[in-house]
């Protein structure tokens, strides 16, 4: 079973952190406001205003922020700022801890964060939230439901779906996944998830679809699609344009066929103007338009 954080609750103790890109200090104090005027406590990772390089300081330090705000018990949930690159410069200082023993809390975040949701499934079946960053999102209507997501308040999502190869209508799976190009890169290092009986969540930005198709094909040459019971495709952002009929939805047809799965397309989440939050690794049930968190 995998293992879930506890609730969010209202007045909870969330940390910032920056694991990539440097942030922009206004925005993010933009968003520790609004957070703490909703009722939260707010607190800052160390190096959160840090630069070195094209990065939120250096890679240890950032690992550290981390794995400060894990150890500490008074932090119910970590909101990373932003993403950009360099969370995967992370994960051999991560490693040196044995974090088994502690607790699971909130993780949110999307984009280059995908490297750490990856990271926490593969290492300690983590449930980890794909959602909205701190430094860019957090004045828009979708972090309404981040919160509400967090603290079990919403546990279902209404969403219009394109379906390719409908060979199956319901299926209750774990989702894994986040941006496809970032899930890409990990393959063949110990930190890819095992994709087998999950749905594969995806969304892209600012990829063509020949460059989105020859990451699948990696992805499905390389063996990490064989056991999947599906797809569920988020944003295809700047994706384009379409050439002599070849786009996105071609690419996930085909693809979805030579699997023999379904395929579910634009679901409201990833880099366009909507970023619903929705649990990575906690069983889903997706019936039509419908996606369901399943408790059991």
């Amino acid at each position: 079973m995998p293992k879930k954080p506890k609730r969010l609750s209202p007045g909870g103790h969330i940390r910032l952190l920056a694991p990539a890109g440097i942030v922009d200090l206004q925005k993010v104090h933009r968003t520790q406001e609004l957070l703490t005027r909703d009722g939260y406590t707010v607190s800052q990772g160390a190096h959160l205003f840090a630069t070195h390089e094209i990065f939120a300081g250096d890679d240890q330090s950032r690992a550290q922020d981390l794995l400060d705000a894990l150890s500490d018990p008074g932090v119910d949930a970590i909101f990373f700022a932003r993403g950009g690159y360099g969370s995967v410069r992370l994960l051999p200082h991560l490693d040196r801890t044995d974090l088994s023993v502690v607790a699971p809390k909130c993780l949110l975040g999307y984009s280059d964060i995908t490297v750490l949701h990856a990271y926490f499934q593969s290492r300690y079946d983590w449930v980890t939230f794909h959602g909205p960053v701190g430094e860019s999102d957090w004045l828009l209507a979708d972090t309404r439901i981040a919160l509400a997501v967090l603290s079990g308040m919403q546990q279902s999502w209404d969403a219009q779906l394109e379906v390719f190869n409908p060979v199956l209508e319901r299926i209750v799976a774990p989702w894994r996944g986040g941006n496809l190009t970032v899930l890409t890169s990990l393959v063949g290092t110990p930190y890819i998830p095992d994709l087998a009986g999950c749905v594969l969540f995806l969304e892209e930005v600012n990829e063509a679809p020949y460059r989105i198709d020859r990451m699948l094909r990696q992805l499905l040459l390389a063996g990490c699609l064989s056991r999947i019971q599906g797809i569920v495709w988020g944003e295809a952002v700047s994706c384009g344009p379409e050439a002599n009929g070849f786009s996105v939805r071609t690419v996930l047809r085909e693809v979805a066929r030579a699997l023999g799965v379904p395929c579910w397309y634009g679901f409201p989440a990833g880099h366009g103007l909507r970023n619903w939050t929705i649990p990575l690794g906690q069983k889903l049930r997706i019936d039509g338009n419908q996606v369901v968190v399943v408790s059991a």
